[in-house]
């Protein structure tokens, strides 16, 4: 079986308000990303939320190199997330979570 190729997304969510937990913005990408393409794309993805800094707003995703385009695109299109408003911000894309990190 090949193993699937992974990428990792590092990003700055700006927040208009009170800081976003970390629960609620892994949540949002999710239905985000699973209404815009589907059960199938969205399981495909692999998404996973690495790490996110409630204060400062930096994180890193994990995901698959197949579905890399499609998760930026669906946390982009992310306006608000409860009653605060969001913007998403891609930062740097890696192979590794050391080469994202430097």
């Amino acid at each position: 079986m090949k193993r699937t190729r992974r990428r990792y997304l590092s990003f700055y969510l700006h927040s208009d308000g009170s800081s976003i937990d970390t629960k609620q913005l892994g949540t949002a990408i999710w239905k985000n990303l699973l209404s815009i393409y589907g059960e199938v794309c969205a399981a495909d993805s692999k998404l996973y939320l690495v790490q996110y800094d409630e204060k400062t707003g930096d994180g890193i995703l994990q995901c698959t190199l197949s579905s890399l385009d499609m998760v930026i695109t669906s946390a982009i299109l992310i306006g608000s997330i409860g009653k605060n408003l969001v913007s998403f911000e891609p930062k740097r894309i890696s192979g590794t979570i050391k080469g994202i990190k430097k």
